[in-house]
């Protein structure tokens, strides 16, 4: 059996417990790799994209119409590359924003729509070699904020957080600027963190935090908040499994990520108080990096 252990109490606010507005997206690769969205409540799941290929990340625009993602392109073989792409939320349309010989993944919207962010690495996905950049919808633009991945923008499109080795250890949480410029360690300690989204208000950063490593992954995840300073960190899951957050509710009152303590992957949201634990994936495929807009 699974549980949710209830560590200490925070003072966010409850949430609602109905469903919140929006769409979730997410992707699979059963039965065939596609791209997927479907209802805050987990109905009305339908696909958006299928690629023999992959297709994986996807991000929702701020306009609802496109949706970003990272993928292998034509001629190549399944996962051999990873390039940033756009297509239309009914599937149509699908082109590349911008693709090199290395790997770019991980596209997120800026909030004005008009850039989009993405970690760029060597081939293999050696992402302590990764490099944080934006890019114009057009593929000019292009602009290297330094090293990091995971990069998420925060609400006024002022700042990104970004994980990034440093001298604690191998991924501490970074603010920098759209520019490259103002660097500085919000969290750092020796255990590998990603940042997965700011709070709609801007005044919380949602994260993931690895607790020990094995065979060269890191396992045993688990959800965090902290205050977008980097103050008043929280546990907000503990399970013999990996728990990694993924957002939040359009209203910020839930939060969403995936486990996979019930032996695959799957989507949860929950509210910031840890109640109304709700699994969005039922007995559906594996199920990953779920975004909600």
């Amino acid at each position: 059996m699974t549980k949710l252990l209830v560590v200490a109490a925070i003072a966010l606010g409850a949430g609602a417990s109905a469903p919140g507005g929006g769409t979730i997206l997410f992707w699979t690769d059963s039965p065939i790799p596609s791209l997927r969205a479907m209802r805050p409540d987990g109905t009305h799941v339908h696909r958006i994209y299928i690629s023999n290929r992959n297709a994986k990340r996807p991000s929702l625009s701020p306009d609802g119409k496109w949706v970003a993602f990272d993928g292998t392109p034509k001629g190549k073989p399944p996962l051999s590359d990873f390039d940033i792409q756009i297509v239309r939320l009914d599937g149509k349309e699908r082109r590349t924003v911008f693709a090199t010989t290395e790997w770019e993944l991980d596209a997120k919207w800026s909030p004005d729509g008009e850039r989009l962010s993405f970690s760029q690495m060597p081939p293999g996905a050696d992402w302590r070699h990764s490099v944080v950049c934006t890019v114009r919808l057009d593929g000019g633009g292009l602009r290297r904020l330094g090293p990091g991945r995971d990069a998420r923008w925060s609400p006024v499109g002022t700042t990104l957080v970004v994980s990034a080795p440093g001298d604690a250890g191998e991924g501490d949480l970074v603010l920098v600027g759209t520019d490259g410029s103002g660097r500085s360690v919000v969290l750092a300690n020796r255990r590998l963190k990603s940042p997965a989204a700011w709070s709609p208000d801007g005044k919380h950063i949602l994260f993931t935090q690895w607790h020990s490593a094995g065979a060269g992954n890191y396992v045993d995840g688990d959800v965090y908040v902290m205050d977008a300073d980097g103050n008043d960190v929280r546990r907000l899951t503990s399970s013999r499994a990996d728990d990694i957050a993924a957002g939040w509710s359009p209203d910020g009152g839930q939060i969403l990520f995936t486990s996979n303590r019930g032996g695959r992957s799957q989507i949860f949201v929950m509210n910031l108080d840890r109640t109304h634990l709700r699994n969005l994936s039922g007995k559906r495929f594996d199920e990953f990096d779920p975004s909600w807009r």
